[in-house]
């Protein structure tokens, strides 16, 4: 049958035995929705001549295509009726639209589009059949450092939602031993009532010598993890591997101290579960300063906990069809209706279907401060977000006050992730934090999609007070500043997307050790090559952003034209320091840069050695606590 026959397709006959039996009973059931809506299979795609060849996986063979037809295949990549799949292919190439959807439904009777409902079935399925056990989660640990005062309120805060119901765990990065001891009085005020534990220098440096000797891994590669910092002077990423080995074995939510207990729901919050795959799955609303942020949020009672209960540890079918309906059931109706799926690529898709993944991180966004460096990303944003900046771009375009946050639940396999209030399944192998430096959750998120493809974060749909006592100032210099500046831990998550594990191999501690290795020997290599790695790896950085500004003007005209002018100017400062500047890594200190790149070079080796032994160091941590209890 030709691409263009016009002759009438018959309908397929599904065998019974195809068909679960509450499928058949049809009556009453609309003749559109879900089992209508179609998209394409998670499909591998190996060029054959005139021909490509489709691999999945559940097949003992591959499927052979025409070249012509996989172009065809390639376009329906969200669930819609055939029909409008094959409207939108017409208007894209010219060719009938009659012809098209001939050819498409023989895609569906071939299982190379799937519809809706054939992968709720499935998740469903395979969420009736998961014997995983969620975690328990009842620790709470605070980061903290120099900031007494609100440490004080966001242990307050905790407290007095959840009573003695939960603990609470002080990780202390201050370095003046009379501010810890002053965190300590705090800590065991605030948080009386219930457990209170307490992680400070001696704490870290203690539990350095007790895990190294019962991992079999060296003191100094123990401390670069939670302990030496090579003259860096943010470290925060440190203080975060010592809460994951506090609680490894289990789960843990961690929580900045300039955020508190208070949750509101985003702005046009919605019902339902969403899966998807877009870089920030979050959505944007703009305020001129962080107090009229704070006043516009819709806050309430909400048990957050319960929420990140729901998601952590389980796999994205459990949390969208739980057979025990348990805490808090999503309602999606028989179908799945309120279960949007069209965000999610083919990989996704297909782990869902199969109850394949878990959700390993969940997350809560913020309201009040951004917790961004600088907006240098406002200007490239698209959409509704988009269209809310140009409210009142002068006002907006710069500003720190922000609402963030996914307007309804949503599971998803992005590299995104920013960590004032996110809680951690620590019973399997995850990565740790790089110890020095800012954007550390970062270069988290891509190290943990390259130990465990699979793994999904969970963005809860409410957004946690962020209010920091002394907020940094935003203005168009830091933008224009931003935009030539590569940091250390972008260079690393750049690594991490990029880098690919022997082909087969899916044991997240062998992937992530891959990893730590591959980082040790960047660390080992000449000076002048590996100076050369990182002009390449800022350029490149340097350059995405110029083409990511460079495709907003495209796609809105050049419109309007006070945004266009920022962008201009903007790429145009990209591009001089590109050919103009010595091109260094931006947050290494240092006074020459040999000097910088020197260190991090040192940093890479040391933080692959950390990679490396990291595996062996959870599995050691499981019976060890680095807090010690703190008494009122």
């Amino acid at each position: 049958m030709g691409l263009f026959d016009r002759r009438k397709r018959e309908e397929p006959k599904l065998e019974a035995a195809e068909i679960e039996p509450d499928e058949l009973d049809g009556e009453g059931e609309p003749l559109d929705g879900p089992a209508t809506w179609y998209r394409t299979m998670d499909l591998t795609v190996v060029p054959a001549g005139d021909d490509v060849l489709l691999h999945d996986p559940e097949r003992a063979v591959p499927t052979v295509l025409p070249t012509f037809e996989m172009d065809l295949l390639v376009q329906c990549t969200y669930f819609a009726p055939v029909e409008e799949h094959a409207a939108t292919v017409a208007r894209r190439t010219g060719l009938p639209a009659d012809g098209v959807t001939q050819r498409l439904y023989e895609f569906v009777d071939r299982g190379l589009l799937v519809s809706q409902q054939e992968v709720v079935a499935r998740a469903r399925a395979a969420a009736e059949a998961d014997a995983e056990v969620a975690p328990t989660l009842d620790r709470v640990a605070v980061i903290t450092s120099d900031r007494p005062a609100s440490l004080a309120t966001c242990l307050r805060s905790y407290r007095d939602r959840y009573g003695a119901d939960i603990e609470l765990i002080v990780f202390d990065d201050s370095t003046d031993a009379a501010t810890r001891a002053e965190n300590q009085r705090v800590a065991a005020q605030a948080a009386a009532g219930g457990r209170i534990f307490y992680a400070g220098e001696d704490e870290k440096r203690r539990f350095v010598s007790e895990l190294a000797a019962k991992s079999g891994v060296e003191a100094d590669v123990v401390g670069a993890a939670v302990a030496e910092f090579d003259g860096c002077s943010f470290h925060g990423g440190a203080n975060r591997n010592a809460v994951l080995l506090d609680a490894a074995g289990g789960a843990v939510l961690m929580v900045d101290d300039d955020t508190t207990a208070r949750a509101a729901r985003p702005t046009d919050a919605g019902d339902g579960l969403r899966l998807s795959s877009r870089s920030d799955p979050w959505s944007l609303h703009f305020f001129a300063r962080v107090e009229d942020a704070l006043d516009a949020a819709d806050w309430q009672d909400a048990d957050l906990l319960a929420w990140h209960r729901w998601f952590l540890g389980r796999s994205p079918a459990a949390c969208a069809f739980d057979p025990a309906a348990g805490v808090m059931p999503l309602p999606l109706g028989k179908n799945g209706d309120a279960l949007d799926l069209n965000e999610a690529d083919a990989a996704l898709l297909a782990a869902f279907s199969r109850g394949r993944g878990r959700v390993v991180v969940t997350s809560a966004g913020m309201a009040g401060d951004s917790g961004m460096g600088g907006p240098l990303s406002f200007l490239w944003l698209q959409g509704a977000d988009r269209e809310r900046l140009l409210e009142d771009y002068e006002s907006y375009h710069v500003t720190r006050a922000v609402h963030r946050g996914a307007g309804v639940a949503t599971i998803s396999n992005t590299q995104f992730l920013m960590t004032p209030h996110v809680a951690f399944d620590v019973r399997r192998t995850i990565p740790p934090f790089s110890p020095v430096l800012r954007n550390e959750d970062g270069a988290f998120a891509d190290m943990l999609r390259t130990c465990e493809p699979e793994s999904c974060t969970a963005f809860l749909p409410w957004s946690v007070e962020h209010a920091p006592p002394n907020p940094r100032a935003g203005d168009f210099d830091q933008v224009l500043r931003s935009v030539g500046r590569a940091h250390a831990n972008g260079i690393i998550r750049d690594l991490a997307r990029s880098y690919e594990p022997a082909p087969g191999v899916t044991d997240p501690a062998m992937r992530l050790r891959s990893f730590g290795r591959y980082l040790t020997a960047l660390g080992a290599m000449s000076p002048a090559d590996f100076d050369a790695l990182v002009r390449y790896q800022i350029t490149v950085t340097v350059g995405r952003r110029i083409e990511m500004l460079t495709r907003a003007i495209d796609l809105n005209s050049g419109q309007p034209e006070r945004w266009a002018e920022d962008c201009a100017t903007v790429m145009a400062e990209g591009l001089r320091v590109l050919t103009e500047d010595a091109l260094v890594v931006a947050d290494i200190p240092g006074d020459t840069p040999d000097e910088r790149h020197r260190r991090f070079q040192r940093l890479l080796y040391r933080f692959g050695r950390v990679i490396d032994a990291w595996p062996a160091l959870l599995e050691a941590a499981a019976d060890m606590r680095v807090a010690r209890p703190l008494v009122s």
